[in-house]
């Protein structure tokens, strides 16, 4: 994912410096006196999603100006910049909000400022607001119930200041354009108001306002009712919004909605959702919290459930992103998997086209839709700039069919598998080294296209960019891996033949690469090789990532485990992405000091592959911690990379999006490892390997968890030193423990 920047503030910038230029500023001359700023960019925000449309809120429900990120969205485009509820003209103030469980809705209790209705004085806290939103698919209804605890009756004037900007999502994450489509005069009734935009694709886009009861009195960007409130008795007033596109293709999405005919199952709900529940209610609440996440972020396709990256920022498919999560949630999810994996294989590269970064085979990187998309002005649709997404889909289609055995599914899409190893043979790797490489084709794409995508993300020991093509490490791990699945694939298909040919494949990758990547006075992998196949000098959490691939011999992965757990790495929060040594450590940047949960997660699980469950497990108790500072227990998708200082929380990424797939199935990875799930759905057959649960954990029960066409449950106690694993349930699943 590209680095969001930390907002837009040049509008609010230039008021502060119109105003205090209006009061006597000498000139352009800077008064290091005069204290300027924006509005702070930390607020805690609500989220909503459902479908194609997303909303993003302060924590009274409003859409406030002063705010980069807020506001409605729906196909890449705000369409609506403005929802603020007032009172007689002022603010309400926020007492709390909750989330349902079920999608989409929200929750928001509020109360009066200190008001003077002409000779009347109401207090605070003597009028008491609810806000019920419901986002569904691209309409939002809002209930707003006031209910007055004054002794007497009260007349006051509720107000409703809305308003558009129609900007796309790269617009409103700092992107200047050159030109901008025209807004249409608003038509306004009492009963309702619609806003319009025409945009330069020639789509026009709409806002449609519906009012129960009608308004009192309509005026510039503001809508009123004049109410008068009995002590105890709600009064109610509905505001629907509706969006519209007028002239735009469907999207697959909408597709989806008009028919599902062949389709994957969406996700269970409520008493059907599998269950994870510990002897810690609070880490309990963490993973319900994911599941819940992950079923907010999955959209439907016709080819099933895709999740989207993330809010607000990635709201939209992304490649890399999907099948590492979709891997995360396997074991209770396979459907989402199977989803991303036939999406992916549907919009694979068929051609090469510079401007797309499009080649044959290659599995998108980013697809977007919005009118900057439908103009071209960026690249993303799809946007093929990536140069593990490709491995990582041959990596996720054999870890679902290990967890499904699902030959159809694999029998189909068989020949999108080969073309991704043909594109990794013939593309990925252009100049015939053995490695995968990147550099960027497009003017407008990206200039780092592994997973740390920010463009200062891959550097040399002095601090400067690296110059491509770039074969980063963890890559590398990522297409042995890829290699080893063709391998079983193949076998599983019967096509003995070419079994050999990919393993060997594998085992040459790996010997390129310890001989080329391998950082002997550090005990760890280079970052990266450059063009000139010089190394990238630095530590970095990719080297723990190649733990998990399998490429790493266990003579190796005992150094390389050690080295990520100094503590220039290990903050005690998680792993950082840069070792605070390095010359371009920031903890407070996008990807050379921060922690991700994900990246975390991955080398976690790499850590356990090779034995060391302990240290997973603390890695696993290191995420729970940090939620316990997020609201609803909600892991962010990064956090500043500041050491742990006892008694105090993380340090937070001021625009970290929130929720976020993979960081939400981030602990489900590290649970899947430390109990050591091998699965082999062909054999109905779930081995464990050295299960070891936390030190901090005494007991685990799994429900429902998906092997095959059955349902199996689990329970795991911790007592004298080891973990004993009971079968539950009907299942005639064979589980089979391997003690270290």
């Amino acid at each position: 994912m590209t680095q969001p920047s930390y907002g837009d503030t040049t509008a609010t910038t230039q008021r502060s410096e119109d105003s205090y230029a209006s009061a006597g500023s000498a000139g352009n001359q800077a008064d290091p006196y005069v204290m300027q700023g924006s509005a702070s960019t930390t607020v805690e925000k609500i989220t909503l999603k459902h479908g194609d449309a997303f909303l993003v809120a302060d924590a009274r429900g409003d859409l406030p100006e002063s705010e980069q990120e807020t506001g409605m969205y729906w196909h890449g485009t705000r369409y609506l910049r403005t929802c603020d509820v007032f009172l007689t003209g002022q603010p309400l103030i926020a007492l709390s909000h909750s989330f349902s469980d079920e999608e989409g809705t929200c929750q928001i209790d509020l109360t009066n400022p200190y008001l003077r209705l002409g000779k009347e004085v109401i207090y605070q806290g003597n009028i008491h607001v609810r806000r019920l939103l419901a986002l569904q698919d691209n309409t939002l209804t809002e209930r707003i119930y006031l209910t007055s605890f004054h002794s007497e009756p009260i007349t006051l004037k509720l107000g409703l200041k809305i308003g558009a900007d129609y900007r796309d999502i790269f617009e409103v994450r700092g992107m200047s354009r050159g030109e901008r489509g025209q807004v249409r005069p608003p038509r306004v009734t009492r009963e309702g108001v619609t806003l319009s935009y025409q945009g330069r694709d020639e789509v026009t886009r709409e806002t449609h306002f519906s009012f129960t009861p009608p308004a009192s009195q309509t005026v510039m960007q503001g809508i009123f009712w004049d109410l008068t409130l009995q002590p105890g008795v709600p009064v109610e007033v509905k505001v629907q919004v509706t969006l519209e596109a007028i002239g735009e293709p469907p999207t697959d999405f909408e597709i989806a909605r008009v028919s599902r005919a062949g389709a994957a199952p969406g996700l269970p709900r409520g008493r059907s959702l599998p269950t994870v529940a510990s002897n810690n209610v609070f880490f309990n609440r963490m993973l319900t919290r994911g599941m819940h996440d992950l079923e907010m972020m999955c959209s439907e396709t016709p080819e099933g459930l895709f999740p989207y990256g993330g809010i607000p920022w990635y709201v939209c498919p992304f490649g890399r992103d999907a099948l590492i999560t979709s891997m995360e949630f396997l074991p209770w999810f396979p459907q989402v998997a199977r989803g991303t994996l036939a999406f992916l294989a549907k919009h694979q590269g068929t051609k090469v086209d510079e401007f797309t970064e499009e080649e044959p085979g290659r599995i998108l990187h980013e697809y977007r839709v919005g009118e900057m998309a439908n103009c071209r002005e960026v690249p993303f649709i799809p946007y093929y700039g990536s140069v593990d997404a490709t491995p990582l889909f041959l990596i996720t289609l054999e870890h679902y069919v290990r967890w499904t055995n699902d030959l159809d599914f694999l029998r189909r899409h068989w020949p999108h598998a080969l073309a991704a190893e043909r594109w990794m043979r013939e593309f990925g790797d252009a100049d015939g080294d053995g490695f995968l490489e990147y550099a960027k084709l497009s003017d407008k794409g990206l200039v780092n296209q592994g997973w740390k995508d920010s463009w200062d993300a891959v550097m040399y020991a002095n601090g400067e960019q690296a110059a491509p093509p770039i074969a980063l490490c963890e890559v590398q791990g990522y297409a042995y891996a890829a290699y080893q699945a063709l391998a079983y694939l193949a076998r599983r298909l019967g096509h003995t033949e070419e079994v050999a040919r990919w393993e060997q494949a594998a085992v040459e990758l790996r010997e390129r690469f310890l001989k080329a990547f391998w950082w002997d006075e550090e005990g760890v992998f280079y970052l990266a090789l450059d063009g000139q196949k010089q190394p990238c000098k630095v530590v970095t959490s990719n080297a723990g990532q190649c733990l998990w691939t399998g490429v790493v011999p266990n003579e190796m992965a005992e150094a390389v485990t050690q080295r990520l757990l100094r503590p220039d790495m290990y903050t005690e929060w998680g792993i950082r992405t840069l070792s605070d040594r390095a010359a371009r450590y920031n903890p407070m940047s996008y990807h050379n000091g921060s922690v991700w949960p994900h990246d975390t997660a991955l080398v976690g699980a790499g850590f356990a592959r090779y034995g060391h469950q302990a240290e997973a497990g603390e890695l696993l108790g290191h995420l729970f911690g940090v939620s316990l500072y997020y609201e609803g227990s909600r892991l962010p998708e990064l956090f500043c990379g500041f050491a742990r200082a006892a008694g105090y929380g993380p340090t937070r990424y001021p625009v970290a999006c929130s929720p976020q797939s993979w960081a939400a199935g981030a602990p489900f990875l590290l649970l899947s490892a430390v109990l050591g799930f091998q699965p082999e759905a062909d054999r109905e057959r779930l081995t464990l390997r050295a299960p070891a649960l936390p030190q901090w954990m005494d007991s685990l029960e799994l429900r429902r968890l998906k092997l095959g066409a059955q349902n199996l449950d689990l329970k795991f106690d911790r007592s004298n030193g080891g973990t004993s694993v009971i079968l539950g349930g009907d299942s005639e699943i064979e589980v089979h423990v391997v003690p270290r």
